[in-house]
This record gives C-alpha cells, structure tokens and sequence, in this order.
C-alpha cells in the first residue's frame, strides 16, 4: 500500500543527480511498467540529451517528493532562441509513478510549473511542442485523470499529430522525381543556406545540430534541363537517420517501443523535411522522401518513423502508417502567481480539489 493520502508533497527543483532520475519515473508512470514495456520508453541517452540542451532551464525542472525521494516531476520551458513566440512557454512533460497516481501529486506538481512559468511573464502555456521535445503534443494513451487536469486548466485541444512508421521490407510504391530533377546527399552547406531562407526558426536550428550529429541531409534541385533552368540551389531538404547518430532523432524518442512493436530489424528516422512553396503539388516532396528512404534500406534499415506530422495521407502514399498520436494542446496562463506557489502542498488538499486524480 502507497502512502497516505494525508502525507504532504514537497515540490522543489530536481537538481544535480536527482535530475537523472526522471527517465524512471517517466517509464514508471505507465501503469507501472518497466520501460521495456512501456508505450514511451525514455532512455538515460535522450534524457541526458535534453538537460544539455540551451533550452534547458534547471528552475523548470520540479520533482515532488514524497519523505524526500522524488515520486514524480514536471518539466516546463521558457522562449531561449529568437524564433519562439514571446509570452508562450511550454510544459514538456508531467509524470507520476503509478505507485503514486491518484493523491493529486500531478495537479501539484502541474499548478507549480504553471505558476513559475507564469511569473516568469508567459501568458500561454503548450502542452509539448517545446524546442527539443520530448513529446509533440499529448500522448493519447495518457490517462483520464491528465485530460480532466488539463481541461481544468482551461486547455483547449487542437489537430492531432502523428509519428508514422514506415516498413522498408516490402518494395517501395513508384514515386519518380518529375524530369528536370535531382537528389543530392552531398550538399549539407546548400541544405543549410536552403532552409535558412525558406524555413527561418526551429528547422534551421534545428538542422546544424543533426548533421553536426551525423544525420544525412538530402536535398532537390533544378538541372539544366528543366524548362526553368538550374536552380541557384536547393528547393527542398529532408533529414535522414539510420540509427547510431551522435543526436537522437524525434523520430527515434521512442527506439525501445519500435523495436518490441517491429522486432528484428533496424530503426531508422525521417525528418524534419520541406519543399518551397512554389514547388509544391508537383511530387517534388514525395519522390525526396522516397529517395531518402530507399537509401535507408541500403543502408541495412527496415523500419522507419517519419515524426510529428499531420500528413498521414501524403506520406501513406508511401505504404506509411500512424503508429504514435498526439493531441495538440493550449492553455492561458493566470497572472499574479508568485514561482514558489504550489510549493509545497498538502497530497489530500490536492485531491480533494481535483476529484482525485492525478
């Protein structure tokens, strides 16, 4: 048997080496599984990813501790690069472990982030999403007790996104590039000079750090032969991982989970991609992903997650299928709370107040 009810919550920054101890308690809050079952295994590797990452911020990591072992934490976000929305913040990631779900540990811990995130000046909080994420939006499978909290908060729901998976054992359905075209994966200076131009913000911060990780960028371009001439550069870029990287892919958060669900082969990771808009319509876009593909599968990869997308149609085309759903998430922010609101509070006043859960 857990706790008491009565027993008070202390939540406090998860500092030093008690940062580290989130990846359990993320895969402990899947109903108690170990993470090898859990639908979102959370790797040390990825984890200690994110606390090195420059939108890391430690004040925004909160554990709730129980007789001072932490039980849980919350993770939230503050804008730390030019292209983020001012006044937005984000949480990226809430958890409890299921031996202690249900005593209002959640909604302290939450009503805690949210109130420094508030204070620090943001007006409007989302639930994933965050630069270098963890989650793009709410994992379906969380449990009810997390939607009714969020609808507390005011949350308003938004599209679904989808991580697709993408078998490479059977052969590829056609997709040529039109004439005129070609793909390269020897241009990473021109794929760079390319998304600086067309997708200014997350992409292009995004880009250095994957091919300075090893990923492989694949770009389109004009030849001579087109009726519009060669481009004076690239005209589209796709981002490819065959596994082994030095920066883990999006598309690969989630590794242990696609190798239990697709046992035997090798994991691989499409995106982020994009085409110009003048461009666009022509099968351009589809011929690069498939070109990216098709060079995973000589590479050894069979099993491909194309992450974070709405695009279920267009990419299905391919034979790709949904395998991970998020629902996109908002909330306004109250003002006024001070940051050490909600710090320490009582598990039995919380519950109370939320019915029970979380």
């Amino acid at each position: 048997m857990g706790p008491r009810a009565s027993d008070d919550v202390e939540v406090r920054p998860l500092l030093g080496a008690e940062a580290l101890s989130v990846p359990a308690l993320w895969n402990a809050a899947w109903t108690g599984r170990p993470a090898a079952g859990a639908p979102y295994p959370l790797s040390e590797a990825l984890w200690r990813e994110r606390l090195a990452s420059r939108h890391h911020d430690p004040s925004l990591l909160l554990g709730a501790y129980l007789s001072g072992e932490p039980v849980g934490f919350a993770h939230g976000k503050l804008p730390a690069s030019p292209w983020q929305p001012a006044g937005v913040a984000w949480v990226s990631a809430v958890a409890v472990a299921a031996a202690h779900q249900g005593r209002g540990i959640g909604a302290a811990l939450l009503g805690a982030l949210l109130a420094r995130l508030a204070a620090a000046g943001a007006t409007e909080v989302r639930f994933g999403s965050d630069a270098d994420h963890l989650l793009p939006g709410v994992p379906l499978e969380a449990p009810p007790a997390a939607w009714r909290l969020l609808r507390r908060h005011g949350a308003r729901f938004a599209a679904l996104e989808h991580d697709l998976h993408l078998d490479l054992r059977p052969p590829l359905p056609a997709a040529p590039l039109p004439p005129g075209w070609r793909l390269r994966d020897d241009d990473p200076e021109g794929a760079e000079a390319f998304v600086g131009r067309a997708f200014p913000g997350r992409w292009a911060e995004e880009l250095g750090a994957y091919l300075r990780g090893g990923a492989t960028v694949f770009t389109v371009e004009r030849t001579a032969s087109h009726p519009d001439g060669a481009s004076a550069g690239a005209e589209g870029f796709c981002v490819a991982f065959r596994g082994g990287e030095r920066v883990t892919s999006p598309g690969l958060h989630w590794a242990a989970a696609l190798a239990r669900d697709y046992p035997g082969g090798r994991l691989g990771a499409i995106g982020p991609l994009g085409v110009s808009p003048a461009v666009r319509g022509g099968g351009v876009g589809l011929a690069m992903v498939r070109g990216a593909a098709a060079a995973l599968r000589e590479r050894g990869v069979t099993d491909v997650v194309i992450n974070w997308t709405t695009l279920g149609a267009f990419y299905g085309r391919l034979g790709a299928r949904a395998w991970r759903t998020y629902q996109r998430a908002q909330a306004p922010l109250p003002t006024g709370a001070g940051p050490d609101a909600g710090s320490r509070a009582s598990a039995a006043d919380t519950a109370a107040r939320s019915g029970g859960e979380a």
